[in-house]
């Protein structure tokens, strides 16, 4: 059985490319280079710069966990991380207590009066790392970005250049 289980595990890792990274250098946030990075916004020039996300065990995590919380409900949160060449990082995400149903989840005024509060309170206690993206659940109906989740990623890149967004389905996928 635990042959079994190894096996699965290497079998996994090879075919989504999963790389381990060295220690603890994920969590490193250098703001003199991400704010030339984000002066310079290389991706304005070329639509399809970023060519990877890396996701940190504890986001990916408390992101797996909030999904599975949902139930049958859509749930949402935020991304916090930085940008590298051509990379999104993910270093830490966070629930939002939104509304959902089964086929929709919406931040209303509350949830971004939470999203402000929360980035907030994380920069007053030392965090430094922005908001890079959203993510939101899609139980038992696949990872894809709906008509609706275009809409808001494109309110979202407006506003807050560059975003990610990541789509979790707890039911197929977990």
């Amino acid at each position: 059985m635990e042959t079994q289980a190894s096996d699965a595990l290497r079998r996994f890792e090879l075919e989504n490319e999963v790389k381990s990274e060295d220690g603890d250098a994920i969590y490193n946030y250098d703001r003199v280079s991400q704010n030339k990075l984000r002066d310079q916004k290389p991706w304005t020039k070329d639509p399809t710069y970023f060519k990877h996300v890396k996701v940190s065990a504890l986001a990916l995590l408390k992101m797996a966990m909030h999904a599975r919380s949902g139930g049958q409900l859509e749930v949402m949160g935020i991304l916090q991380g930085k940008v590298e060449d051509k990379t999104f990082v993910v270093m830490d995400a966070f629930a939002l207590p939104v509304e959902g149903t089964e086929t929709r989840v919406t931040a209303l005024d509350e949830g971004y009066e939470y999203m402000v509060g929360y980035q907030t309170t994380c920069e007053a206690s030392g965090r430094v790392e922005p908001v890079i993206g959203w993510y939101h659940s899609h139980p038992g109906y696949g990872c894809w970005l709906s008509g609706i989740d275009v809409s808001t990623q494109l309110v979202h890149q407006q506003h807050e250049d560059p975003y990610l967004a990541i789509v979790v389905d707890p039911v197929r996928t977990m």
